[in-house]
């Protein structure tokens, strides 16, 4: 059954990055599949052993789990209450509490996926992979394909911010990084295999550059030094080639390459930090209004005057934690850190037992539950239970 689960994830993964978009403006067929199919993945009955409590009674649940299930209950009943209680409007609510179910998506999967832990982390991360290349392409479209365009002039996100996705960052640093270990070990079907996921992550890296993602590029820039290091340290020989193919690749495309960190430099200049130390103001300010919503927040479906896009009121902020305290107060954001801190040390070991698959994991992390809207997207979740299924298995992925 875990492997069935497992291969309903992908299919969503597939569905999402190749019809829908990271926020869906509406319910169309394929954001109704990619429901359907969560819910059949998640299964009625955790979902009420939740809901109730029920798993806080498991003798056997991870540490994480425990303090997981109650932050869930906490933001999503009392920011609820509080919602109803000031009337806001039910889309509004709507509209955060479907991304809360998405954050806690690993309280919902993980224990499902663990008789599979081996097939359920490939095919979620093939499927977070095909995900983002997916969105990628998809964007590339919307560009008319000017690849020629990288580091000439700062592209155009479109309407509706595929690039956004953390599926592509993912992909981005996973597939180069696991398709250099596919060239470097087994036949030629693998070396084949490998050649075009290098090409699919170096599609997503062009398409980062081309729409000038300042922290999706500098993530990318470090998961990839980083790595590099330790292929070093762990195959010389290895790192070395990797070293000079990566030279190569500069010495080819250097007007692109460099164009590129000149456009990131003159999107810095221009932009700074797009105003977040001002939303982060003025969600202070709305979490001071009372006493109430400093311990409650707004509650669910709340609405923010936001200077991060002209002072309109909108449901979300930039940052997590400016979201959190607004929408929930400091009772919200302290389950929130809760939940997120009992992850950390999961999402860690990652990094020490699987480290290309674990800095593949965690530059989409940072960059969605720092400093990005992200954070409500349906691959955050999915990231988040990638790394709890991977950090708690025991054999590792094929070598890279």
């Amino acid at each position: 059954m875990a492997l069935w689960r497992a291969a309903g994830l992908f299919l969503v993964l597939v569905l999402y990055g190749l019809l829908s978009a990271p926020a869906p403006a509406e319910i169309r067929l394929a954001e109704a599949a990619i429901g359907a199919l969560l819910v059949l993945g998640v299964g009625l009955l955790r979902s009420l052993c939740v809901a109730t409590g029920q798993t806080l009674l498991e003798c056997d649940s991870p540490p994480w789990e425990t303090p997981a299930v109650l932050a869930l209950a906490v933001l999503l009943w009392c920011p609820l209450m509080r919602g109803v209680w000031l009337d806001w409007a039910p889309g509004d609510m709507v509209r955060d509490v479907v991304p809360l179910i998405y954050l806690f998506l690993p309280v919902l999967l993980a224990p499902m996926l663990r008789a599979a832990p081996d097939r359920a982390v490939g095919l979620l991360a093939g499927g977070l992979a095909v995900a983002g290349v997916g969105f990628a392409l998809r964007w590339w479209r919307q560009a008319d394909w000017g690849f020629g365009a990288v580091g000439v002039r700062a592209m155009a996100d479109g309407g509706v911010y595929l690039l956004n996705a953390p599926s592509v960052l993912f992909a981005a640093i996973a597939l180069p990084a696991f398709g250099i270990g596919m060239l470097m070990h087994g036949g030629w079907l693998r070396r084949a295999a490998g050649a075009v996921a290098i090409l699919g992550g170096l599609l997503c890296l062009a398409a980062l550059a081309g729409a000038v993602h300042r922290m999706a590029l500098g993530l990318a820039a470090m998961a990839f030094a980083a790595l590099g290091l330790w292929w070093l340290r762990r195959a010389p020989l290895a790192g070395l080639g990797v070293g000079v193919a990566a030279l190569l690749f500069v010495a080819l495309f250097p007007e692109a390459l460099f164009g590129a960190l000149e456009r990131v430099a003159e999107k810095t200049r221009l932009a700074g930090a797009n105003t977040r130390w001002e939303e982060a103001e003025a969600a202070l300010g709305q979490a001071l209004s009372s006493p109430a919503a400093f311990l409650f927040g707004q509650g669910w479906g709340a609405l923010l005057a936001n200077p991060a896009v002209g002072g309109w009121r909108v449901s979300y902020t930039h940052t997590l934690v400016t979201y959190a305290l607004a929408k929930t107060g400091v009772i919200g954001l302290c389950a929130l850190l809760a939940y997120l801190g009992g992850l950390a040390p999961r999402v860690l070991a990652l990094l020490r037992s699987d480290p290309t698959l674990g800095w593949a994991v965690l530059g989409p992390l940072l960059m969605a539950l720092g400093a990005h809207t992200s954070f409500k997207y349906l691959d955050t979740g999915l990231l988040l239970t990638l790394a709890m299924v991977a950090a708690e298995r025991r054999k590792r992925l094929p070598p890279s």
